[in-house]
């Protein structure tokens, strides 16, 4: 065979290497690169819970993670994500984020890195899609993409939230993320959704948040003195969330508010009658990650399972179910085995099957 041959050969067995599984040789090692912050800043504690879910679930399969955190600045996400790329032992894995929009630019440095690349939380845009393609296609180490259904997330919430106000005219204000994050606009979407659907109710006014406590606050402060007669606020996170409760205390209005996240201190305020609701458990899409890239490094490739982009689904969690949600999901994680969820532990057809519902419903349960 001549030296051309055999640089074709390589070359083919290489984009093989990259479309299919990796063999389960050793101790797999996955670097997730996280844009939040180690410890509450503010913003809340979504992306600390996203990070302490994964090491939850990396360390029932045996799997060695690395968390690196942005501290809310892509640009030192960005700087962090050519570090590894630049390794010269480079991890099986790597969990990227599309925050503020530098998921694509993360793509292609990590283009050449025999790494494998799960997207997960903020998808790409459309137009991001268009430029670099899907998984699988031009960026063959990108292997597939995990979100919870944000659009669904808002949609639930409001449904809720009009349900508890009755045959009251809803009369809606609301706090989004920032605009450049894509799971801001769809939570923003799957609100206004619903209310078309239901066919009443006023948005008074959307405004765009930085996911703090103190921003939701002021915004709310604003807002209810300029529309005096809201009677629903509803936050895209926990944290602007809780914020505008205050404001509406402050006020001394009756306003119902929903919140996003399902964190201690939102669940508190719902036991105590403060929160109306908050759609929970989207925090656990670390542990769904690292099931996916367990299954796939075991050779059950998640694709054939429901397809290379995984979504899962909300529970909103108000007043009826609250405290079962707070025992299963927060105190007793026992009862989270995400074994259980593997299809390489546990095979079975059909797509995953990532939801809370169920577990937290069933009353047969201990």
């Amino acid at each position: 065979m001549n030296r051309r041959s055999v640089m074709l050969a390589l070359a083919h067995a290489g984009l093989l290497a990259l479309a299919c599984p990796v063999s389960a040789q050793r101790t797999p090692r996955i670097v997730f690169l996280n844009p939040g912050e180690p410890v509450d800043r503010g913003a809340g504690p979504y992306w600390q819970m996203v990070g302490d879910s994964m090491r939850m679930a990396a360390q029932m399969f045996e799997m060695q993670l690395e968390i690196f955190y942005a501290e809310r600045d892509h640009l030192r996400m960005l700087r962090q994500a050519e570090e590894v790329a630049q390794r010269v032992d480079a991890p099986d894995y790597i969990i990227i984020v599309n925050e503020k929009l530098a998921a694509q630019q993360i793509l292609n440095m990590l283009a050449q890195s025999p790494a494998k690349i799960l997207l997960i939380h903020n998808d790409l845009t459309p137009q991001q899609r268009r430029e670099i393609g899907n998984e699988r296609q031009h960026i063959r180490n990108w292997i597939g993409t995990v979100t919870a259904d944000a659009a669904r997330a808002g949609y639930l919430l409001m449904e809720y939230l009009y349900h508890r106000l009755g045959d009251r005219e809803p009369r809606v204000v609301g706090i989004t993320g920032d605009p450049n994050t894509p799971v801001s606009l769809e939570r923003a979407e799957g609100v206004k959704d619903y209310i078309v659907q239901a066919g009443r109710g006023t948005i008074h006014q959307l405004v765009y948040g930085d996911w703090s406590y103190a921003d939701g606050e002021n915004k709310a402060t604003i807002l209810l003195a300029r529309y005096p007669d809201t009677n629903i606020i509803w936050a895209a996170n926990d944290s602007m969330a809780l914020g505008a409760l205050r404001a509406v205390k402050a006020r001394g209005a009756s306003v119902l508010v929903g919140g996003m996240g399902g964190w201690p201190d939102a669940l508190s305020s719902v036991v105590q009658g403060g929160l109306t609701a908050t759609a929970a458990g989207n925090f656990l899409i670390g542990a769904w990650a690292i099931v996916l890239l367990n299954d796939y490094h075991n050779g059950q490739d998640f694709a054939a399972h429901g397809g290379v982009s995984q979504r899962f689904d909300y529970l909103v969690v108000g007043r009826e179910n609250v405290a079962r949600y707070d025992d299963i999901v927060m105190k007793r994680k026992d009862m989270l085995d995400f074994r259980s969820y593997s299809k390489a532990l546990h095979p079975r057809p059909g797509p995953y099957d990532f939801n809370l519902k169920d577990l937290v419903e069933k009353r047969n349960l201990p």
